[in-house]
């Protein structure tokens, strides 16, 4: 980077510091670390609220004067495209306080604290938000989001409610289609699913990496009911792992139904038969955990 270019920025990005004299700049290690667990935790599923409150729980320090992490806080900075080292240009001509975007942005003027495919993955998970939270996000309520699939008709299968009741069911179903007209209780699914993972057999057949990711899931299971003052942070920590290790969640929520129903008949749950088919990273398939 040349002096000229440098001196046209009044301030580096937030995870960012200058040298003294300013023709380079230089990471700031604890919020260069604190920016690549963002990510991570957005491209595991969570929302900004979810994020912010994740933060605060951890007690990790605000990059602005506030206490606490806010969530447009984290949503820009999921934005922020000098993340991977892009700069965009800006004219404040005309009084324009954030300035507006001038020539053709320019690629490496910053240090990437992540790559473009990790700023990618956050963008499609942004999309596909596993948090279910609320507008403030006071508890998460879907620690599987995107990862399951109908069985009847490939769509996706989504967190719902029913009369207080949480479900899983195929969003075809919610957008006024037949599919099964079937939905699976969310507790029970979620019990089922992690004490499938959770089982030591599974060991055997894992290789190294997958078997790393199994430990590290089988220790947060294990804490969320002895540690209740860190239960969030461990199915945030929960929700990331899943992402690591389950390739995908196909769900027979109606058993071996292969007929759809009317689109106007009453949703039903549990059905008798019902099964999953858990498909791991890496190429192994446990189809038919028959449960009902």
């Amino acid at each position: 980077m040349s002096k000229e270019s440098s001196k046209k920025i009044s301030a580096a990005p937030s995870w960012l510091g200058l040298t003294q004299d300013r023709l380079s700049f230089v990471f700031l290690p604890d919020r260069a670390e604190t920016v690549r667990k963002i990510f991570q935790l957005a491209i595991g599923g969570m929302g900004s609220y979810a994020i912010a409150n994740y933060l605060d729980e951890q007690k990790v320090p605000a990059f602005t004067q506030s206490l606490n992490w806010d969530n447009t806080t984290i949503d820009s900075m999921l934005r922020n495209r000098a993340t991977y080292g892009e700069y965009q240009p800006k004219s404040f001509a005309g009084g324009h306080k954030r300035g507006i975007p001038s020539g053709h942005p320019i690629s490496g003027y910053y240090p990437a604290v992540i790559d473009k495919a990790t700023f990618d993955a956050a963008q499609a998970a942004r999309q596909q938000n596993l948090a279910h939270r609320g507008r403030k996000g006071n508890d998460l309520a879907n620690i599987f989001g995107d990862l399951c699939l109908c069985a009847h008709c490939g769509s996706k299968v989504i967190f719902h409610r029913i009369s207080n009741v949480q479900v899983l069911v195929c969003e075809q179903v919610l957008s006024d289609g037949a599919c099964s007209r079937s939905a699976w209780t969310y507790k029970d699914f979620e019990i089922t699913v992690l004490a499938f993972l959770a089982h030591p057999a599974l060991f055997d057949q894992a290789g190294d990496e997958l078997k790393a990711g199994l430990l590290d899931l089988v220790q947060e299971i294990k804490g969320l009911s002895s540690d209740q003052e860190r239960r969030y942070a461990r199915r945030v920590n929960i929700t990331v792992l899943l992402k690591r290790i389950v390739a995908g969640l196909v769900i027979h929520s109606a058993g071996n139904l292969t007929l759809p129903r009317h689109s106007s008949a009453q949703i039903r749950k549990d059905v008798a038969g019902r099964f999953l088919e858990i498909q791991l990273q890496g190429g192994l398939v446990y189809p038919c955990i028959s449960i009902g």
